[in-house]
């Protein structure tokens, strides 16, 4: 048993122990539906419906016809080697992430990394190393852990792979972008990222977050992570924003920020 493999099996059933005495201690309430006992009970999660019909290749967007690849991949394609997202940002699956995010209920990590583990594991993905999205140093102090983090180290724990949440840094605070379009989110990420060349050389990294909106995060953080030497970059966040494909691909074509990724 190599180091990793068991230092990811203690941690997760130390992270199982943990979780199950704070649920006994203090019983949680479903996000979604308000029932006793549940952080998101199964009846909520069943109705969480998973992102299929024709996605993009490339980013994974829902494309409307027959083409293997939106327009957006095919006029400017992204640094990474593909992305996908298990489910869209509307009803429980939002609840949840609201939760985690923003509510403090920490054990929501655990929960919403067991789908992605799912998708990793018939994705035929070669991954050998694992990254949160990094938060700014001012939100980290302000909310006290990074989501992308909890989620992303359950990921790599109960596939095995190796995690590291300090090998690419926010090192530029950038403005929330939850007023933004497209065109100001890119500009607004341009060169925020910084990732470590001694620990990503030839590396195949996966990066997760929570959610996806535009990709304008993920694809910043993956031209970090390239400039340091990995080798493969592949994105995986729990939810997705699904945009109109048209108005997305006007924002895009015209933003020639993007054009340079």
């Amino acid at each position: 048993m190599t180091d990793i493999t068991l230092t990811n099996k203690l941690l997760l059933q130390f992270t199982s122990l943990f979780w199950k005495s704070m649920d006994w201690l203090y019983p949680p309430r479903c996000c979604n539906c308000d029932r006793w006992g549940f952080v998101l009970c199964e009846e909520c999660f069943k109705l969480i419906e998973p992102l299929n019909g024709n996605l993009c290749k490339k980013c994974g967007h829902p494309i409307f016809g027959k083409s293997s690849f939106c327009e957006e991949c095919r006029l400017s394609p992204p640094p990474y080697t593909q992305m996908l997202s298990w489910t869209s940002h509307t009803g429980p699956a939002q609840k949840a992430i609201h939760a985690l995010k923003y509510k403090r209920n920490l054990a929501m990590g655990r929960i919403l990394a067991q789908p992605l583990v799912d998708i990793i594991e018939k994705s035929g993905w070669k991954i050998d190393l694992v990254v949160p999205i990094p938060l700014s140093k001012t939100r980290m102090r302000t909310r006290g852990y990074n989501q992308a983090a909890l989620i992303s180290s359950y990921l790599a724990a109960s596939l095995y792979i190796q995690h590291s949440a300090n090998c690419v840094k926010r090192v530029r605070d950038t403005s929330t972008q939850i007023d933004m379009d497209v065109n100001k989110r890119f500009t607004n990420l341009l060169d925020a990222f910084y990732a470590n060349p001694a620990t990503l050389t030839k590396r195949n990294i996966l990066i997760i977050d929570d959610v996806i909106t535009t990709g304008a995060t993920m694809q910043n953080c993956a031209k970090a992570l390239l400039n340091a030497g990995a080798e493969k970059i592949y994105c995986l966040s729990v939810a997705r924003a699904i945009l109109r494909h048209e108005k997305h691909h006007q924002g895009l074509a015209s933003n020639s920020a993007l054009q340079s990724l």
